[in-house]
């Protein structure tokens, strides 16, 4: 009976690409592009708006805002209300450190608003609600501190409650992000006319978005089917779920671009770069380019602020303020936190390298002027730099096995029995190569 099952599936044709096109990517396809169906039109009628002149600026504040939550309840239905809630406590918030406060009152707005997201998280919302909207919810906390700690910098004075709601609710970014600074909402609002570098800017971060979407869903299954080998398979999940990434990224360049968020006067936002993450040259550049905005963000509100106590110092903060705004999940702060002492252990070793061997093998790429007697092009830099970029890979594929997971775990967060389980499958290989690499630091 074994031999005539193990012939049974031994008989069993292949999956063609026809079935692959039946079966999986026409499916991913619609379903994605039904996700884009109403904050696209959204986005470019708001768009339109904009650039015509026709209202005054309190008034595209207004449209901004109802957009915002016409596309934020056509996602989340009625959990709508804890969106909106957080932006009326946010608002809240930001007011009253104006009125009662001449200082701090950015770490006050920054305290007040991770303190909302970690009761409502453990106490008030559900896992599986909160799991849907907590997206959202992390990109408007990011606008609220930022614009908290912009207003105690004295960049610009508090603003008003139609252009806060506007920028908090703002329809290009309440979805998926990306994180936008209030003077680049402000841009959005004084749009310039429609031009034919904002339409194909737009049109190549959507073709980006749905051909990552079909990686994720199909290609990187169909490419590597392995089943009993753990470190491709692991490679393979991790692969998956970082499309899966670049999709939602791509996506929300689209959504920010056709409402006219620009950057520097450039349509080229560049949220993420898959090409700096699949072929990384650190751990370093991985983190810097994996979202570029989150990035930004963290860099000039919690690691500038902090590097004064020192770099390790800055980095744990970095990263624990990561974890924060992702979430009360041992999964995230076990990754994140794992790669705070990754990529500071890789930067300080590299450095050194750098600085004893005179060559360009830093975490980060050198400028073509640098100091340094051996360049890139050198064989041996070269070879270093290869070893350390594969060592990368290695570690992306440990740190992100666990992201593949059954649907109804993925709607209401991984446990951290979940990571610790997948990590001891792999024997926690990448910790133990993380100690190893800075015990060699410590040691040279």
């Amino acid at each position: 009976e074994a031999a005539e099952e193990e012939l049974y599936y031994l008989d069993e044709p292949e999956y063609t690409l026809a079935d692959l096109y039946a079966n999986c990517l026409r499916p991913a396809l619609k379903d994605g592009i039904r996700a884009a169906a109403v904050l696209l039109p959204s986005c470019l009628l708001y768009r339109l708006l904009a650039s015509s002149k026709i209202m005054p600026k309190k008034a595209v504040h207004i449209v901004s805002a109802l957009a915002g939550l016409c596309c934020l309840y056509d996602f989340f239905g009625v959990l709508l209300g804890y969106v909106a809630g957080f932006v009326a406590f946010g608002t809240a918030v930001l007011i009253l450190a104006d009125v009662l406060l001449s200082r701090c009152r950015g770490i006050v707005c920054s305290l007040a608003i991770v303190s909302f997201l970690v009761v409502c998280e453990m106490f008030l919302v559900d896992a599986a609600s909160w799991q849907k909207v907590r997206g959202s919810q992390m990109i408007i906390a990011m606008k609220v501190i930022s614009v908290a700690l912009d207003v105690d910098r004295g960049l610009y004075s508090l603003p008003s409650i139609s252009g806060t709601l506007g920028y908090l609710l703002h329809v290009g970014t309440c979805v998926f992000g990306p994180w936008i600074s209030f003077l680049d909402y402000l841009g959005s609002v004084e749009a310039v006319e429609l031009d034919v570098i904002w339409g194909l800017s737009a049109i190549r971060s959507f073709l980006l978005s749905y051909m990552s979407l079909t990686v994720s869903t199909c290609w990187a299954g169909w490419f590597l089917p392995v089943a009993d080998l753990k470190w491709p398979a692991a490679y393979r999940d991790a692969l998956a779920f970082r499309f899966s990434h670049y999709f939602i990224s791509f996506l929300s360049e689209t959504s920010a671009v056709v409402a006219g968020v620009s950057r520097d006067g450039s349509w080229d936002l560049s949220i993420s770069s898959p090409k700096d993450v699949e072929v990384p040259r650190s751990l370093v550049c991985v983190v810097i380019h994996w979202n570029r905005s989150m990035h930004t963000w963290l860099k000039h509100y919690v690691f500038r602020p902090v590097h004064p106590c020192g770099t390790f110092a800055a980095i744990l903060v970095t990263y624990a303020a990561s974890s924060l705004l992702h979430g009360l999940n041992f999964q995230l702060a076990a990754v994140l936190l794992s790669l705070g002492f990754y990529t500071y252990t890789e930067h300080v070793l590299r450095h050194k390298l750098a600085t004893v061997f005179e060559a360009c093998v830093a975490a980060k790429k050198c400028k073509p002027n640098c100091g340094h007697k051996y360049k890139s092009d050198q064989p041996m830099v070269f070879a270093v730099n290869l070893l350390f970029g594969l060592l990368t890979v290695f570690h992306l594929a440990y740190l992100g096995v666990m992201f593949d997971a059954p649907t109804d775990l993925q709607e209401q967060g991984y446990s951290m029995w979940h990571t610790l389980s997948k990590w001891s499958e792999l024997h926690f290989a990448s910790h133990w190569v993380a100690a190893c690499t800075f015990l060699f630091y410590l040691v040279t």
